[in-house]
């Protein structure tokens, strides 16, 4: 079995409402966040097909696109915690990718500083489920 790890980063603002006054993420405020994507796969992609690299390039371009310079707020529902996001991406992914690579998902791991990170796990289908 491999695991497969690409890991992307984008720069975007949020705003956590709730928090104490003096608490360093009061206000709008911008990260650089990291997100992580753990994919398992029993095999290698054929030498003569496409890498997982370019497999990826759509949430590439969706994180260029919808997450790089915006405001967190705006696209989410509730409170844009690195959390929210790791479950977000999670979603876009099987959405969109699910079903164009040998790899299956299995996690996404979201940082907006060097702290804290959050790993979001996806739930595996029950055997026998088909798709």
């Amino acid at each position: 079995m491999y695991e497969i790890v690409e890991q992307y980063s984008f720069t975007a603002t949020h705003q956590i409402l709730g928090l104490e006054e003096g608490h360093p993420c009061v206000g709008v405020h911008s990260h650089r966040w990291v997100a992580e994507f753990v994919l398992t796969a029993a095999k290698l992609m054929p030498t003569d097909g496409p890498s997982e690299q370019v497999v990826l390039e759509p949430l590439r371009k969706y994180l260029a696109a919808r997450l790089n310079g915006k405001h967190l707020n705006d696209l989410l529902s509730g409170a844009p915690t690195p959390a929210r996001v790791a479950w977000h991406l999670a979603v876009w992914y099987q959405g969109n990718l699910a079903a164009h690579g040998p790899a299956a998902l299995t996690a996404v791991v979201v940082s907006a500083g060097a702290g804290s990170r959050v790993r979001y796990t996806v739930p595996r289908a029950p055997a026998g489920a088909s798709g």
